[in-house]
């Protein structure tokens, strides 16, 4: 009975004070405190409260108020007219949704800067990309530095992030010195070379660019630092200039 009261709205204090005036029948402050075992002021916030919830009534008696309880019979019309409330709620958060979705947009075409640190932070980069990345989707990144020194945590990444991305559907182009052509293939040998082109021209290493992101990764003293950028325009700057130089790149 608690339970299903409670799904009215009701808190337990008012169901209390609710219950009490059902046992007494019409009743001031001071019985209702008495048989509840709620404090007096408890007792008046709760009158209150069920008044304006429509769950009881009072008549004046002299110059005091007595509390009635409605009849139990009339809580499934309030039920009804709580429904009817909610849907007139719904319908108005419809009318502003347009609004809401115009700030998330607003919201959305801010600069957000982050730095990630260390290894774990450059896997939260990747694992992130996965998440907004769909089928079908491509990205595209000028490669990190690496020599065939690099730690093979670094080159195990890079494989299995590859498997994961073939694994979805994602699409993945790649561009590279032309000096790094030898090492990348003593390093993973022909798993690149569908999506790697390589390039004569000075380009920049380590920059991967999705959606409305660009990543920088550098390495300081061997600790491995990402810094991203979310902000659509200089993602459309870094995707068009990885464009030209992929149309004048071979593999």
């Amino acid at each position: 009975m608690i339970e299903e009261l409670k799904s009215l709205g009701l808190t337990d204090g008012e169901i209390e004070v609710y219950l009490t005036l059902l046992k007494l029948g019409p009743s001031t402050n001071s019985p209702i405190a008495k048989h509840s075992g709620l404090q007096s002021s408890s007792v008046y916030y709760c009158l209150n409260t069920l008044m304006e919830k429509g769950l009881i009534t009072y008549a004046l008696k002299g110059n005091r108020k007595q509390f009635s309880a409605i009849d139990p019979e009339n809580l499934p019309a309030l039920l009804e007219n709580k429904i009817a409330e909610l849907q007139e709620q719904k319908e108005q958060i419809k009318q502003i949704l347009p609004e809401l979705k115009q700030q998330q947009k607003l919201f959305r075409d801010r600069t957000i800067m982050e730095v990630y640190e260390g290894f774990k932070g450059f896997q939260m980069i990747f694992a992130e990309l996965l998440k907004r990345l769909k089928k079908g989707d491509t990205y595209q990144a000028f490669v990190v530095g690496q020599t065939a020194r690099e730690p093979k945590n670094l080159r195990l990444f890079f494989i299995q992030h590859n498997k994961r991305i073939k694994e979805r559907g994602i699409k993945l182009r790649l561009l590279a010195p032309e000096t790094m052509k030898e090492m990348f293939h003593e390093m993973y040998g022909n798993r690149f070379n569908n999506i790697m082109l390589y390039t004569k021209e000075k380009i920049p290493v380590g920059i991967t660019i999705y959606k409305d992101t660009v990543v920088t990764h550098i390495s300081d003293e061997g600790r491995l630092i990402s810094f991203k950028i979310q902000n659509k325009k200089l993602a459309e700057i870094y995707t068009n200039h990885f464009n030209d130089i992929w149309e004048r790149a071979k593999k």
